[in-house]
């Protein structure tokens, strides 16, 4: 009984954001701290001839803050996985529905967190456009990008991995379809739809670092 309430808890999820810290805990660009204005697109052109003292802490917090977020998503795909023994053992009982409130309420978390995954990777992808304008042929600043890359490369293969164990749990409640509600299966299908859209976030991150790591090579 102990086993079946701990399957059936509803999920918490506590993931860590990418959201600006302060400047006097987080390296920053100059850019980021100033204000958009008419001056910008001259400070921009003065940036690529001299670069941010700033720029390798800036390159080496983004590549840690995009680790962090393949640790959200693995974290999600690891609440996904449970949810599927949970839908294995809500559709085994005579009246699932009390089972599959619960559910239903942790699969609209796991979607939540989903998309604010993919906010964060929108905001390092700004990150890394702001540092593309200063970016200059440079060893170590190419090293660090290439970093970033690995870490991108490592979110790929983490989101496909949370995609298929949601196809799975998708593929369980179809075929027990008898058992569910129309707004029980809006759950399921939101999850997929936040898992699919995350997707574009990390080609837009990986753009931006291809593009950043092509400059400083």
């Amino acid at each position: 009984m102990k086993a079946t309430r701990a399957w059936l808890a509803v999920v918490g999820l506590a993931l860590a954001a990418a959201v600006p810290a302060a400047a006097d805990s987080s390296p920053v660009l100059w850019q980021e701290a100033t204000f958009f204005d008419a001056l910008l697109q001259a400070r921009d052109r003065l940036a690529r001839t001299e670069s941010d003292p700033n720029m390798l802490p800036v390159l080496k917090a983004i590549a840690g803050q995009v680790a962090q977020q393949v640790l959200n998503l693995r974290q999600i795909d690891g609440y996904v996985k449970a949810q599927q023994d949970n839908l294995r053992y809500a559709f085994s009982q005579p009246d699932p529905k009390p089972s599959l409130k619960t559910i239903g309420a942790n699969l609209e978390t796991l979607a939540h967190g989903s998309d604010q995954i993919r906010s964060n990777l929108y905001f390092l992808t700004a990150r890394e456009r702001i540092a593309s304008t200063q970016a200059l042929p440079d060893t170590e600043m190419y090293q660090a990008d290439l970093l970033i890359l690995g870490q991108v490369q490592q979110l790929q293969l983490q989101l496909n991995a949370l995609y298929l164990d949601s196809a799975a749990a998708q593929k369980i409640v179809q075929s027990n379809d008898w058992a569910v509600d129309k707004y029980f299966r809006h759950d399921v299908e939101l999850l997929m739809r936040s898992v699919v859209r995350t997707q574009d976030s990390v080609f837009a991150i990986y753009n931006a670092g291809y593009e950043l790591a092509t400059r400083s090579r």
